[in-house]
């Protein structure tokens, strides 16, 4: 008996491994074919979720199991973890209907072939073009085109009015958005001058919509097809995960900034979106910064103003959609990205953080790939709420700062005193506009540039209107208008700057400290060694781009803009 029991034991043990190692070799296989493969590992077997996540591309949960995207260097490192997996297949088989010309999106029932969508892009900017412009963002690792609309009452050029950013399938197998948003850019545009909430929306807006943020994932196959459409792009990598992070800094992911994602940066850079939403799929919930941090952790000082434009998006859905729309992540809709699970590298906090906008990102369909048969269905659904969600930005207080005595623009900083933090005030463009959205509520605002008195004054926002509040700088020539650290030995001026930036300390000891300063994107551009106790410290950034810096000083961090 003992002998059959270890007979068994051993049997038992070998198929075990053998089908483990069957298991692996299968999930191999799907990575050679399609470059990646997504696995399920039962939540009972994880004892570290975040070290998971920084090896693998981790999803939403499914289940009693997380689901994972891994491309071969991922899976090689993960296999090291020794944790239990499978490779994860879906059930059946989805009606993914093509449009194989324009005529066939019509009834917007099917997802556009490339060529097809490329089309759409360019009728709409030839059909209205004194409200659409084309903009190309860049181009995918293949070459296919990174497209943005302008839709503006003046879209050749850049307008005093707030500036709104929708783009979707940033990851190449969530496309419903894709659709979605070319149906919100055909509503806006012909409905204008006809529907009041279309009208108001573009003459009080400067709205860019981004419908395929990762072209060569959606169209993985071929450019007819979305059938086998990847998460990843073409080099493997899932780009929301490749930009700067507020935690990890540069290279979050460890990986190279892929094409796309430096598209995105140089076009995010030049242009100041003020609210953005990146539209997801694979659950349906809206997720609002941070994704770095749980909220317990830390909250953006917006926080409030998150979860009240967020409950007007599931309000406005609520006649027209099923009950349990949006209720598979939270009851209420919507939470926190780092309180559902963390992610370093996301588009949402790079564009939150670095780019000082106010980004969420939409979670719109439990399907990944929804079956074009529900494509209408889904638009009755949440259309409402795309349009509510757009419309944030006809509330909060906008303005112009000029100088007093030439009324010349100027590009302030604009600080909401006992609210903002170093992440969350703005500035103004080169225009002198500026727009800040924020919830209703009475607040202090200080306005401040160097070489200027800094103006402080009261403003009460409602809810239901922006406020104006032009702004009149006197200039001030023997001010210094220095940019404070949160310590007292330490601080940076001018900010925003020109050719200089200077370090003054009121440290008495003389010692050496390391600086570096890195740019928006996460790369150092220059670095050396300051002394302390020496009064004053000058860094030459003549050369600098325009654009936010970070300057670290040891163990602080300062930002600056160079102008």
């Amino acid at each position: 008996m003992k002998k059959f029991l270890l007979f068994f034991l051993c049997f038992f043990s070998a198929s075990l491994l053998l089908a483990q190692n069957n298991g692996i070799e299968e999930i191999r296989k799907v990575i050679i074919e399609r470059g990646e493969a997504k696995i399920l590992i039962p939540k009972n077997s994880i004892s570290d979720i975040q070290a998971i996540a920084n090896i693998i591309s981790l999803d939403y949960p499914q289940g009693d199991s997380w689901l994972g995207y891994v491309n071969k260097k991922q899976y090689e490192s993960f296999l090291k973890l020794g944790i239990k997996h499978s490779i994860y297949i879906e059930n059946g088989t989805k009606a993914l209907t093509m449009a194989s010309t324009m005529a066939q999106m019509s009834n917007w029932d099917s997802y556009p072939t490339y060529s097809v969508y490329d089309s759409m892009m360019r009728r709409f900017a030839s059909t209205y073009p004194s409200l659409c412009k084309l903009d190309t963002i860049g181009f995918s690792v293949n070459n296919k085109l990174l497209l943005c609309l302008k839709i503006s009452t003046n879209p050749l050029i850049d307008i005093n009015k707030p500036k709104f950013l929708y783009t979707s399938t940033i990851h190449g197998d969530e496309i419903t958005g894709a659709v979605l948003l070319l149906r919100l850019v055909d509503w806006l545009l012909s409905n204008y001058g006809v529907n009041p909430r279309a009208t108001n929306i573009i003459n009080n807006t400067q709205v860019y919509i981004n419908p395929i943020a990762n072209p060569d994932g959606m169209y993985k196959p071929n450019n007819n097809s979305v059938s086998g459409a990847t998460r990843y792009n073409s080099n493997y990598i899932d780009l929301n995960r490749n930009f700067p992070d507020p935690v990890m800094g540069a290279h979050p992911d460890g990986e190279s900034y892929q094409r796309e994602t430096l598209a995105f940066m140089a076009y995010a850079n030049s242009n100041n979106f003020s609210i953005s939403a990146n539209l997801h799929g694979g659950a349906e919930v809206l997720n609002y910064p941070w994704d770095c941090y749980t909220s317990s952790s830390l909250s953006h000082p917006d926080n409030q103003w998150f979860k009240s434009i967020c409950k007007q998006f599931i309000d406005s859905i609520l006649s027209s959609a099923p009950s349990s729309l949006f209720k598979d992540v939270s009851s209420t809709g919507y939470t926190n990205g780092g309180d559902w699970y963390v992610v370093y590298g996301g588009r949402q906090d790079y564009q939150t953080f670095f780019n000082r906008g106010r980004e969420v990102t939409m979670e719109i369909s439990s399907e990944k790939s929804l079956s074009t048969s529900y494509l209408n269905n889904y638009w009755n659904y949440l259309g409402r709420g795309l349009i509510t969600y757009l419309e944030n930005c006809q509330k909060g207080i906008q303005g112009i700062i000029l100088d007093s005595a030439t009324m010349k623009p100027l590009k302030a900083k604009i600080m909401i005193n006992s609210h903002d933090d170093n992440s969350s005030f703005i500035y103004s463009n080169s225009n002198g506009y500026y727009y800040r959205p924020i919830a209703p509520n009475s607040y202090s605002i200080t306005y401040s540039l160097e070489g200027y008195y800094s103006k402080t004054i009261n403003a009460t926002i409602n809810s239901s209107s922006i406020l104006t509040k032009d702004i009149h700088l006197v200039k001030n020539s023997n001010s210094l208008n220095r940019v404070n650290s949160n310590s007292n030995d330490i601080a940076i001026f001018p900010n925003p700057c020109n050719d200089i930036i200077n370090i003054v300390n009121s440290d008495k000891q003389n010692y050496s400290l390391l600086y570096s300063v890195f740019n928006s994107q996460g790369h150092k551009v220059c670095s050396g060694n300051i002394i302390m106790g020496c009064n004053l410290v000058s860094i030459d950034c003549s050369r600098f781009n325009p654009g936010l810096y970070i300057i670290n000083i040891g163990a602080k961090s300062f930002k600056f803009i160079k102008k």
